[in-house]
């Protein structure tokens, strides 16, 4: 059945609903509210776990809190990813505020100052609620969550639109996911319907003092914090669930229908720009697909979006949820480590530094012009991202180096960085999700990647010339 004539449902949970996690045997019991712990998906809008925790709120007779912090000491803690993280937690306070649904959010200025905080939070809770996410230092915080809280603490999975659970398999490329997501889709996906809360939230005495987030200065406040303030934010990509809604609007509207050709070509704005969206879950994947039904596009141009939404983004999410080492060397397919260790002693006339690449200082402009939009945009247009990720390989002597600068420089300077479509996507270059191919020297049979490929897409020269260069240090 076509995407666009399939039934409505609803997505919010059901009984022995497969994206429900309990983390530890303790009870739900008596307290003051139930906490949803907003850590993951940083939206109020077509958010599960939002409105699940509503939903068990409102049968234990209480009132809900929604939780959101941001901690200075996360790993590459930025101006750049504070500040996104802010506007989201603004949007949030504006929507939960309508409903009548309290709100906290805590930014400490030092490590010294987060600790305990969210204990205490927990302290007087009845049920806790949060975000299952398998990657970056979401998995860690459940756990310690779990150890800490008083009551029963549970997460629900709303990271890709069919649950992780249901593909129980790790999946070796999209040729094998493909079909078992989009049988999913029949089912799961589906808006989600608020749960209107049926106790209000009283004056909240939170264990800090909550940001007012319409009225704060967030570039003074984020300047305060002891975070890199050498990463800027990205002015053209402001955070937030209103940003992801109003570009995927703009782009529904102007570039969708071409998206199939005109996404290879980063010279166009061929391409949604929502994956820094979905990465901090300001918008859903499924809202995204929802959105791309309604607007009755060209098959082809449903299908090459679907394709990017649905089976590469859930190949990376099923990759992280089944392999713990996702974001190392060990993740890469033994069979590309062994042919890459085998070249590792091939001539790399290019190599250079880290430090060196780091600054866009390598002996290939195009691969300079690539690093430079990375440090001054955030973002890495996908098809040069590619080529990007497999020409490190040439340029740093040890390919398990050369893995671990990519993600490095991936997870310091991109806002969709921290990510399993940013590590599945480094360890694509590497040979994961992929075959062997004839082999050559420095890859082995590694699939290569050059600037011929690059310029079949597109003008790399007009590409290269409107990417800045970097201001002198």
């Amino acid at each position: 059945m076509p995407l666009h004539d399939r039934p409505r449902r609803r997505a919010n949970i059901r009984a022995n609903d497969p994206r429900l996690r309990v983390w530890n045997d303790k009870p739900i019991r008596s307290g003051d509210y139930v906490v949803y712990w907003c850590q993951a998906n940083r939206r109020a809008i077509d958010n599960v776990a939002l409105e699940y925790a509503v939903k068990r709120a409102n049968e234990l007779h209480l009132p809900l809190i929604v939780y959101e912090a941001l901690r200075p000491d996360y790993p590459h803690a930025s101006a750049r990813f504070h500040k996104f993280v802010l506007e989201c937690g603004r949007d949030n306070a504006r929507v939960l505020a309508s409903r009548g649904i309290a709100h906290g959010f805590f930014l400490p200025r030092t490590a010294e100052q987060a600790k305990g905080v969210a204990a205490k939070v927990f302290a007087r809770a009845a049920l806790i609620v949060s975000d299952e996410h398998p990657s970056f230092i979401h998995p860690w915080q459940n756990s310690a969550g779990a150890r800490y809280a008083p009551c029963t603490y549970l997460t629900v999975d709303d990271a890709a639109i069919a649950p992780l659970a249901l593909i129980p398999a790790h999946e070796p490329q999209a040729r094998t996911i493909r079909p078992k997501l989009l049988a999913l889709l029949d089912e799961w996906l589906a808006p989600v319907v608020l749960v209107e809360p049926q106790v209000q939230a009283p004056s909240v005495e939170w264990p800090f003092d909550p940001l007012d987030l319409e009225q704060l200065d967030l570039d003074a406040a984020v300047a305060r914090c002891a975070i890199d303030q050498s990463i800027a934010p990205i002015s053209d990509r402001p955070g937030g669930s209103r940003a992801a809604w109003a570009r995927l609007s703009n782009f529904l509207a102007h570039a969708a229908r071409g998206y199939d050709g005109a996404r290879d070509d980063p010279s166009e704005d061929g391409t949604s720009g929502l994956s820094p969206y979905l990465h901090f879950g300001a918008i859903s994947a499924r809202s995204c697909a929802l959105a791309a039904r309604d607007a009755v596009l060209p098959k082809p141009a449903l299908d090459a979006f679907l394709e990017q939404l649905v089976v590469r983004r859930g190949l990376a999410f099923n990759h992280a949820a089944r392999e713990p080492r996702h974001a190392t060397y060990e993740a890469v397919p033994a069979w590309a480590r062994d042919t890459l260790a085998e070249h590792a002693s091939d001539p790399r006339p290019d190599a250079k530094p880290p430090a060196t690449l780091e600054r866009a200082k390598s002996a290939d402009d195009v691969w300079n012009a690539a690093q430079r939009e990375l440090i001054l945009r955030g973002r890495i247009h996908n098809v040069v991202r590619m080529f990007w990720g497999k020409r490190i390989i040439t340029m740093v002597k040890r390919p398990r180096d050369a893995f671990e600068l990519a993600v490095r420089m991936m997870d310091r300077y991109a806002l969709d960085g921290r990510d399993p479509n940013t590590y599945a996507g480094v360890a694509w270059c590497f040979g994961l999700h992929d075959r062997p191919f004839p082999e050559r020297p420095i890859f082995g049979t590694v699939r290569s990647m050059g600037v011929r490929a690059l310029e079949k897409r597109f003008d790399v020269s007009r590409w290269v010339e409107s990417i800045p260069p970097l201001k002198k240090k």
